[in-house]
């Protein structure tokens, strides 16, 4: 059964509800031990979070859509977002993203093709970490399940 309503429309972009699927599910894997499935998602959640404070601000959106340039995974979208137009509205993922070099540069969304075993616990881990963080950056953490 499917659903109605704006919600519905796969056009419609809804990061912060992304975000939250991909982390729970996320979870989910990884209590499984499905290291690689767990590391994918732990990537779409840390780039929902960041995509979740973009489409707010007149920078990188047009009329609530995301601008295509932004339109990349975490391991491109982390250096190509433009620092100052974070600084007001989000100034706890502004000086996350300044202080830290991109921990998702070993991260690829073709990895999904990959065998068991090419991704560590500790790579893993530490995806999950940066996500859980850029989470509470946006404002996210105290709805994450």
């Amino acid at each position: 059964m499917s659903k109605t309503g704006p919600d519905s429309d796969p056009q419609v972009e809804n990061f912060p509800v992304a975000a939250f699927r991909h982390w729970r599910d996320a979870q989910l894997l990884e209590r499984e031990n499905c290291v690689e499935n767990a590391d994918q998602l732990y990537g779409l959640t840390a780039e929902c979070a960041i995509k979740k404070a973009l489409v707010e601000l007149p920078a990188f959106a047009r009329a609530g859509m995301l601008d295509e340039s932004y339109k990349k995974h975490i391991n491109e979208l982390w250096g190509k977002v433009t620092l100052q137009s974070l600084q007001k509205s989000y100034p706890g993922l502004y000086a996350y993203l300044k202080a830290a070099s991109n921990p998702f540069s070993n991260w690829h969304v073709n990895q999904r093709y990959a065998a068991d075993g090419v991704i560590s616990i500790e790579e893993m881990h530490e995806h999950r970490d940066v996500a859980r963080r850029l989470l509470g950056a946006v404002r996210l953490a105290g709805q994450r399940k």
